[in-house]
């Protein structure tokens, strides 16, 4: 009987063991998927992917501001990792840039969906000095790719503007190599 409550004894330390040691490998799993973007080899950058010029001959202008967003840093670094893995890119670099967008988009451009979470969004006519998260991927292309004159070039650096309120996608724009 002593050996069969020793046994027991053993047992129940053992199976504490397992359970502490299943509980410490599912925080380490939650922990390590919770952000790959910090364990990335891509460097981030916290500015803009592109000059002045550049965004303007597309019929953007983004200026910088002070207002706060609602969607902040950790919010935007999620999305980022989303649209990652929705795309399976491999960008050298990402550019996160926050500010007020004015575009040549129409209003009517953006998803339903996209308008309708924000009211800002609901009553204008235009995208104009609309608070939001730009992320850029740069560097989408191998250093040695070669334009090819027959057609339309892809992107080497695609971005996606994000609404600062809500951190819905409104629309992307990019630019070849």
């Amino acid at each position: 009987m002593e050996n069969f409550t020793i046994f027991l004894m053993i047992l129940f330390v053992l199976s504490g063991c397992s359970s502490k040691e299943n509980s410490v490998v599912s925080n380490l799993e939650r922990n390590n998927s919770m952000s790959n973007l910090y364990q990335s080899s891509i460097p981030i950058y916290y500015t803009t992917a592109y000059d002045e010029k550049t965004l303007k001959g597309m019929g953007i202008r983004l200026i910088s501001t002070e207002t706060v967003p609602k969607i902040g840093k950790l919010e935007v670094r999620k999305i980022t990792e989303g649209l990652m893995r929705q795309t399976a890119i491999k960008p050298k670099g990402i550019y996160l840039e926050y500010g007020l967008i004015t575009a040549n988009v129409g209003i009517g451009a953006l998803s339903a969906e996209a308008r309708d979470a924000n009211p800002v969004l609901m009553h204008k006519d235009s995208i104009s000095d609309i608070p939001v998260w730009v992320i850029t991927f740069k560097g989408l292309l191998p250093d040695d790719y070669a334009p090819d004159k027959r057609g339309k070039q892809p992107l080497d650096i695609s971005s996606t503007v994000i609404d600062a309120i809500t951190g819905k996608a409104l629309f992307g724009f990019g630019a070849g190599k």
